[in-house]
């Protein structure tokens, strides 16, 4: 396989789908770096990741440039380099212009779009022509529906650095923009939904694993939706 033998890292892996996309990279192979902000994140994932004991974890707080260059040494010291990224950090807040004070826009646009950025630059001089990076942006993204506003731009400012990295970069660039992830916590927040519509993990994981791997592919946003891919914008 494409991922055999490479090492990947991956940022929030234990957020909803972490444990998705670790497992499926571990399957695929690949030497697995982790991040993670709390303890209690890091026993959820654990407990709920088949291959959660093959991923190599580490805390870190991404949204401080200092503590992500000193994680960057450490892997460099460890592994050498990293292959390719998946960006999962980042979390969903609710909240429209009333009741969205400037602390929380910024604190959105800092867990969603400032820990991206970070990562891509400490890592940049790992990454070349045969490396892919893959961020998490969303279709609230890119179809706005009110009540999320800081989330929504938040996650519309990945997008935009996803094209922008693609530029900067030696590696190819993608973002991944599902709909509602059909994962327990997002059932357990919203029980009343209709499941049916929303995106399904194990879709998602595909998506990442064939950019991750496939040279012909960048600079592309990939919209899904009722768990296939919908378009490319």
């Amino acid at each position: 396989m494409e991922l055999q033998n490479a090492t990947v890292l991956v940022t929030g892996a234990t957020g909803n789908m972490g444990p998705y996309v670790t497992d499926a990279l571990v399957n695929q192979g690949a030497t697995v770096i982790g991040t993670y902000v709390t303890e209690t994140d890091r026993t959820e994932a654990e407990e709920h990741g088949d291959q959660s004991g093959a991923v190599s974890y580490h805390q870190v707080d991404l949204t401080d440039q200092p503590a992500v260059e000193a994680f960057a040494e450490t892997v460099h010291e460890e592994y050498g380099s990293v292959d390719h990224i998946v960006g999962l950090a980042g979390g969903f807040s609710m909240g429209g212009i009333s009741d969205t004070d400037g602390d929380t826009f910024e604190a959105a646009l800092s867990r969603h779009a400032t820990t991206a950025f970070l990562t891509a630059k400490a890592f940049a001089d790992h990454l070349d022509s045969q490396s892919g990076v893959v961020l998490f942006s969303s279709d609230r993204a890119l179809d706005p529906v009110g009540g999320t506003l800081a989330y929504d731009v938040g996650k519309g400012a990945v997008r935009t650095l996803a094209e922008s990295l693609d530029v900067e970069l030696d590696a190819r660039v993608n973002a991944v923009a599902p709909f509602l992830i059909d994962v327990p916590g997002n059932r357990e927040a919203m029980p009343d939904a209709d499941f049916s519509e929303w995106t399904a993990p194990e879709a998602i994981t595909d998506i990442v694993l064939h950019l991750l791997a496939n040279e012909g592919v960048r600079g592309q946003v990939i919209q899904t939706t009722g768990g296939q891919p919908e378009k490319e914008v």
